[in-house]
């Protein structure tokens, strides 16, 4: 904008005065007496600046004081700038004066006509009068002048302006760039074609200011703020607008418009908080602006929710506008119908609204539309009388008002002055020039609806209203005008009519979305849009996205609903039908208790009961569902709501539908039935059919009374009801679905059951019937029909996106993996809504048949999608993950597995603090197992204790009840020896559940470990009496009673098993394990052998009894392996080289370890391995083990068993020394119970070479550990009896050879022959005699035992 008291200088370098700038955008935005106000502050600088004079004479006129103005006006009409727009405006001045001097304005067109052809007419006429004409809203006559401007310009050159007229981007001409004037009407050229509301003008709008930016100065405040307004006219490229307005600021700190235009591109982007930041920062700059308090009261109700906040901004709107803006009745106008459509008919806001619309009355009472916003905002508050005259006086006052006429006619069908209002719609109809209205054709399908009970008409209606609706909310720039346009208020009672004619239960899996239930949702979704923080919005979306069968979502919006008030009745109850939809009878009380008590209220409402009944009914409480559902039937609601024939004012109705009338009648006859009550169930049905014989629920009438003849067990009286229920009947289906029901259950007639959906399918081909007859088939176990139904549904519906996921289960059930996977990738191929649910379907079935590449692919792709906060998304990749992560785990990538279960982790989380579901315990029950399986990985795979420890108790934080992570962090206390502190966390388990079975045991394991022995048998009896089939705690008593010594024991549990479990006992593969162990640790492996060959191919004992037998053919005799002193004496005892029984047993070891899961090895397995490397005492293979072991222990530090196969590695290659270091690694260490055997073993083999070192102090040390362990180690008193023997306490080596003997049944030669030998030395010749006795009837041909001990016993006992 220029002034003529720039220089030319200035004017070159740019071209816009802001405080014109000011003026012109204030003027634009009608806010008069703001652009007055801006010219007189200016004036007191400028005060002979005759372009700020005449703009504040057009405020003034355009406040509708034309006198005044024309005063300003008259001394600037011969000012050469003002020649053409003084004049101009002294004639518009002039018309819309109460007298018009005609005389004046004839003059005055005359000095126009002849400025107008003056040769010296300047280019800042012409755009002062363009500026005129286009606030005067006469866009043509004002790009006409501007054009004349830019077809002269200043160049010179005839090409170059014909260049520039030609188009916008043409380049400009040569010297044009030093002519403000020039730039300045290619600048208010853009203005006036992005405002004058024609598509062609506006598109090429912004193509003017970037020329000015672009080729004159990219600073040029009107140009940047004109393509601000054109990207936010067109509602693109919203981040460049906000940059552009940024620039602004920067090169005009002091420009207050763009600080307000600042606060829109916010509000257009969605971003609240920096809404809220702009506008107190132009209340800091102008704390009267209008614009601030309007911005922070639409944050109030579009975001926050919160009415009274909202009104008392509002309340300071109405001061701001009264000091601003005193005579602006237009301002009021807008912003009483602005907030009264975003009210949600709240009174606290409504009043406030009301005052807006008086105040503009009170200001111009001749414009009838400032009427029908007063009455309008009477008729949301519910004042039909005050609404109604209100409107009749603005019809009167212009009777082609259309707003005035919809008004009357909305108020008349309210009241049920039917006939006056179809007169009225009839004249409507007549009136409009046009195809109808909006809001007549929403006036038309309530006029169907309560006029004429024509519910078909009335879809008809709505959705035409809806139609037109939908093509209006497109491109429109979000201010306030935006509210009014969109009509938020409106869309909801389209929202809620349409669904009023919806079905009012949840969607069954694969039914068609009813019409209307779309309509609805569409609606609803461009409100939460528009306000997203409307508590009732939020409601309604979730009631229809519960009708759509969408729990989750559902939950979602509800909780947003009583996020933004808590005290929403109806929310409450939504929270309780969703729970008891997902089947949880005990969250949907609890969600009706906390209802209660936020909002007492909510016992009013009749759906509240009927679902505490269904609830109380799920726990088999019929007593008190009856007595609920009694006391509902009368309340005064249900009685109201029957005489009630009109449209209800507000939305927060408590009376209740006839749907739930009728479900109320429904369920207290169910509830009668189920009481044995069937005089009484007969008695309301027959009162339903009464009541709603005649209305929409009747078939649910029918079908109950087929319900109430199975209860009754007239089972062919239900069949005869349902089979009249033809295809046209409204629960043809749920009629079907039932009498499937019966003959499967009643009539056992598998055919006929089929039969009904086969029926079903050929009558309605749905995607529902569809799959409810391949169901069928797959119950009654025939699933290659099923696919074949399946198949042909995938041919035949478009929309059958669910059926692949549907065919490919039914494979699999077959075991046609093959054809399953087919299936699955093609059904990839064709890019169904549910591909991501199908790759986690399909990585399943790959992760099962351990195709573990395909699985990482499948998955990933998945995964492989934008960041989402949809809890449905979030849940399916929190599967994603876990499944990735198992994969991981199981080809021992665990750095992948372990990342994999941490992204499966925190997106859980997401899921719990998005608050989708009001009961989060199924969701942390989640997150602990995804935590446990997290620990497992530390623990089993990476052996890292520490993170393991952190995981199993991040596990019990999220669910404290948890019981694997429970047991986890007992086993790790038990590896550390901190009995006590795995005992509390056990007792916790125990209290919490007495009967848990996994607690039990290890409580039972801990008071063992405590020295508690009889508590330890107790516990074990008591849980194996109730379930003798627990052979996991079987196998615990006999390791039990092995460390205890006390073996002898074992075979009353045993006993115990055979008699509680029967014969079945015998056919168990754990039972023979068990019995396995028993005869392994009381040295009978023959018979071990027998018992875990029984059990080896089993899948859950298979593989422990697998190690067990290797182990028996690698050492059968239970030797120290590595040892020298034992076999030292047994060479001398007369024992032999290895035999070829000896390398039969490593042959067949070998052939047992190739039975065991190979991919991966175990590290137990590769152990063993090593072992029968070893055991062919050939030094290659020896090494090889030794190298073996070395790798193991590189990968996890102090591995017990490694550390114990390297020692006997280096005693096999006479290596003591070497030996005997690793040994004393392992005595260093915690003893704990995953590697007893292995420290039993390494004490054992220490021992021995002390003993060969002639240290029996260190050696019997070692042996007490080993026994305080296991007090049945018969090597351990072995070994003691030697060093006694050595020591000659021959006495002393009987006692220790006694418990070895006795605790290897007295059937080891060795042992019998050393304890006979001591007995003769400890001169205890009878109990020799009877020692040597027992050996030789076992083996009649041991060497020595004879000549050497029994006959010298003998001899000495006759002496």
């Amino acid at each position: 904008m220029f002034s003529n008291n720039d220089s030319g200088q200035a004017a070159a370098t740019n071209s816009s005065d802001p405080v014109l700038s000011a003026v012109i955008y204030y003027c634009q935005r009608s806010l008069y007496n703001s652009a007055y106000k801006q010219c007189e502050l200016a004036l007191r600088r400028r005060t002979s600046d005759p372009v700020l004079m005449f703009w504040k004479a057009i405020a003034l006129m355009m406040q509708g004081r034309p006198g005044e103005s024309l005063r300003e006006l008259e001394p600037l009409q011969e000012k050469r700038d003002l020649i053409l727009a003084a004049p101009a405006a002294m004639i518009y001045a002039h018309e819309h004066c109460k007298l018009v001097d005609q005389e004046a304005v004839h003059e005055l067109n005359a000095k126009l006509t002849i400025a107008n052809s003056a040769s010296n007419l300047s280019d800042k006429a012409l755009v002062q009068t363009a500026l005129f004409h286009w606030m005067t809203g006469r866009h043509a006559d004002a790009r006409a002048l501007l054009k004349r401007v830019i077809d002269s310009g200043n160049s010179g050159t005839s090409s170059a302006r014909n260049s520039v007229s030609k188009t916008p981007q043409a380049s400009g001409a040569a010297g044009t760039s030093s002519n403000s004037t020039f730039w300045t009407a290619v600048t208010f050229m853009g203005w006036v074609d992005l405002t004058c509301g024609q598509e062609a003008h506006v598109s090429k709008s912004i193509s003017w200011f970037d020329k000015v930016l672009d080729e004159f100065n990219s600073k040029d405040l009107d140009a940047m703020m004109g393509r601000l307004q054109c990207l936010r006219t067109t509602r693109q490229k919203l981040a460049v607008a906000l940059d552009i307005n940024s620039q602004i600021i920067a090169y005009h700190n002091s420009f207050i418009p763009a600080y307000i235009e600042r606060m829109y591109v916010m509000l257009e982007m969605g971003s609240w908080e920096l809404v809220v930041e702009a506008a107190q920062r132009v209340s800091t700059m102008s704390p009267d602006c209008v614009d601030t308090y309007a911005v922070l009261c639409l944050n109030e109700l579009c975001r926050e929710g919160r009415s009274k906040v909202a009104a008392n901004h509002l309340s300071n709107l109405n001061l701001a506008i009264s000091k601003t803006e005193p005579l602006n009745a237009g301002l009021y106008f807008s912003m009483a119908q602005a907030f009264s459509r975003l009210s949600g008919r709240k009174e606290v806001i409504l009043e406030q609204t009301v005052v807006l619309a008086s105040k503009a009355i009170e200001i111009d009472p001749s414009k009838s539309e400032y009427k029908c916003e007063l009455a309008f905002n009477h008729f949301l508050l519910g004042n039909l009388d005050r609404s109604t005259e209100i409107y009749k006086t603005a019809f009167s006052q212009n009777s082609h008002d259309m707003a005035a006429i919809q008004g009357l006619i909305k108020c008349f069908i309210y009241k049920g002055r039917f006939d006056e209002a179809e007169d009225q719609i009839e004249f409507l109809d007549a009136v409009q020039s046009t195809s109808m209205s909006a809001e007549t054709a929403y006036l038309s399908s309530l006029m169907a609806k309560y006029r004429h009970n024509n519910f078909e008409k009335q879809t008809r209606y709505l959705k035409q209203s809806y139609e037109i609706v939908r093509k209006s909310l497109n491109n429109k720039i979000l201010g306030l005008n935006y509210y009014v346009k969109t009509n938020p208020d409106f869309m909801m009672d389209l929202a809620l009519d349409f669904l009023e004619n919806c079905p009012q239960v949840a969607r069954r899996e694969g039914e068609v979305l009813h019409p209307s239930l779309v309509s609805a949702y569409e609606i609803l979704l461009q409100i939460i849009k528009i306000a997203p923080g409307s508590a009732e919005a939020a409601y309604t979306l979730g009631k229809t996205r519960y009708l759509m069968g969408d729990f989750v979502a559902a939950q979602s919006m509800v909780n947003t609903c009583l996020k933004l008030d808590s005290t929403h009745a109806r929310a409450h109850v939504l929270t309780a039908q969703i729970q008891l939809s997902n089947g949880n009878a005990r969250a949907c009380l609890a969600s009706l208790d906390i209802g209660l008590s936020n909002n007492f209220e909510v016992r009013h409402i009749l759906l509240f009961h009927i679902l505490k009944a269904k609830a109380l009914k799920a726990q088999g409480n019929n007593d008190d569902a009856l007595k609920t559902l009694t006391a509902a039937m009368a309340m005064p609601s249900l009685r109201e709501s029957e005489d009630r024939q009109l449209p209800s004012l507000t939305r927060s109705d408590v009376l209740p539908s006839m749907s739930e009338k009728a479900t109320l009648y429904l369920e207290l006859a169910d509830t009668f039935s189920k009481a044995k009550n069937s005089a009484e169930a007969s008695r309301i049905i027959d009162e339903a059919n009464r009541i709603f014989g005649n209305t929409t629920e009747a078939h649910r009438i029918v079908l109950a009374n087929a319900n109430l003849c199975i209860e009754r067990g007239e089972i062919d009286a239900a069949l005869v009801i349902l089979a009249n229920m033809g295809p046209t009947h409204q629960s043809f289906i749920q009629a079907k679905v039932q009498m499937a029901s019966i003959y499967l259950n009643h009539k056992k007639d598998r055919k006929a059951y089929a039969r009904c959906y086969s029926d079903l399918y050929e009558r309605n081909k749905t995607i529902e019937s569809c799959i409810l007859l391949g169901e069928a088939y797959m119950n009654i176990q025939e699933p290659e029909k099923a696919i074949e139904v399946y198949e042909n549904g995938l041919d035949a519906f478009d929309d059958g996106a669910i059926l692949p996921c549907k065919i490919g289960k039914a494979l699999v059930k077959t075991h046609d993996y093959a054809r399953a996977i087919s299936y699955y990738e093609t059904a990839l191929g064709r890019n169904y809504p549910n591909s991501s649910s199908l790759r986690y379907d399909l990585g399943e079935l790959y992760f099962k048949l351990k195709n573990y590449e395909d699985v990482e692919r499948v998955a990933s792709e998945a995964l492989d999608h934008s960041r989402s906060d949809d809890v449905a998304v979030l849940a399916l990749d929190t599967k994603l993950h876990i499944l990735l992560a198992k994969t991981h785990r199981a080809t021992s990538k665990f750095e992948s597995a372990v990342r994999s279960f941490i992204k499966a982790r925190d997106t859980q989380l997401r899921i719990i603090s998005s608050e989708t579901v009001s009961d989060i315990s199924e969701l942390k029950m989640a997150a602990s197992d995804i935590c446990f399986e997290l620990g497992e990985t530390y623990c089993n795979c990476m052996h890292d204790k520490n993170q393991a420890l952190v995981c199993y108790n991040e596990a019990i934080q999220h669910y404290n009840m948890h019981q694997k992570a429970t047991l986890a962090l007992c086993r790790l206390s038990i590896s550390k020896n901190d009995i006590t502190a795995a005992q509390i966390q056990c007792t916790s388990l125990l209290k919490a559940d007495p009967d848990n079975q996994a607690a039990t045991l290890m409580m039972a394991e801990l008071q063992f470990l405590n020295n508690s022995y009889e508590n330890a048998v107790a516990h074990y009896k008591s849980l194996l009496e109730k379930q003798p089939t627990l052979y996991s705690a079987l196998r615990k008593v006999v390791e039990m009673m092995r460390r205890a010594g006390k073996m002898a024991d074992a075979t009353a549990f045993f006993e115990i098993c055979e008699k509680v479990g029967g014969k079945a006992v015998f056919l168990h593969a754990g039972y023979h394990f068990c019995k396995g162990l028993q005869y392994r640790y009381t040295n009978s492996p023959n018979e071990a052998l027998k018992e875990f060959n029984f059990a080896r191919r089993d899948s859950e004992w298979g593989v422990e009894a697998l190690y067990n037998m290797v182990e028996i053919f690698l050492n059968p005799d239970n030797e120290t392996m590595g040892g020298d002193v034992l076999e030292a004496a047994t060479d001398s005892s007369g024992s032999g080289d290895q035999t070829d029984a000896d390398i039969l047993a490593l042959l067949t070891a070998d052939k047992l370890l190739k039975e065991l899961p190979q991919n991966p090895k175990t590290v137990r397995t590769q152990i063993l391995e090593c072992h029968s490397w070893m055991a062919t005492k050939q030094k290659s293979e020896i090494e090889r083990a030794l190298n073996h072991f070395t790798q193991i222990l590189q990968e996890e530090a102090d591995h017990v068993p490694s550390l114990l196969g390297i020692a006997v590695a280096y005693m096999l290659l006479k290596q003591p020394p070497r030996a005997r270091n690793q040994l004393k690694r392992i005595v260093k260490m915690d003893w704990n119970v995953q590697h007893s055997d292995d420290f039993e073993r390494a004490w054992l083999l220490l021992a021995d070479i002390h003993i060969q070192g002639g240290k029996y102090d260190l050696a019997t040390d070692l042996l007490k550990r080993c026994l305080a362990q296991n007090k049945s180690c018969s090597k351990a008193y072995e070994y003691m009896g030697y060093i006694m023997e050595k020591e000659a306490s021959y006495k002393d080596a009987a006692e220790s050879y006694t418990s070895a003997w006795k605790l290897e049944r007295e059937s080891n030669a060795t042992i019998g022959f050393k304890l006979a030998f001591n007995y003769l030395k400890a001169k205890k010749f009878v109990e020799a005699i009877e020692i040597c006795h027992k050996v030789l009837r076992m083996y009649p041909d041991y060497p020595k035992i004879r000549k050497e001990i029994l006959e010298k016993a003998r001899s000495s006992l006759r002496m």
